[in-house]
């Protein structure tokens, strides 16, 4: 069984820090991190039931607040893979 992180489980300076952002960040944020690995911008608008366009605008808040980080997935077509920032 996976233990689910939710907001109240983060340490507190990324619990304030995800509070000044939209809410659709702080969900991408803890569906990243509950699912512990890449994933593509595709997946995660899948998996959460979100817009790729509101999905897309979180992540670039997160990777510009530095927390997701974004890596090229060569792959045909090319796509990038979104981990939390520190996370291997």
């Amino acid at each position: 069984m996976t233990n689910t992180v939710d907001v109240a489980d983060l340490p507190r300076p990324t619990r304030e820090h995800l509070a000044e952002l939209p809410p659709t960040a702080t969900l991408v944020y803890l569906h990243l991190r509950n699912e512990g690995g890449p994933r593509t911008l595709r997946q995660i608008a899948y998996e959460t039931a979100r817009p790729r366009k509101s999905v897309h605008r979180a992540l670039r808040k997160l990777h510009d607040e530095g927390l997701v980080t974004c890596s090229p997935r060569h792959t045909e077509p090319p796509a990038s893979e979104w981990t939390i920032a520190g996370m291997s």
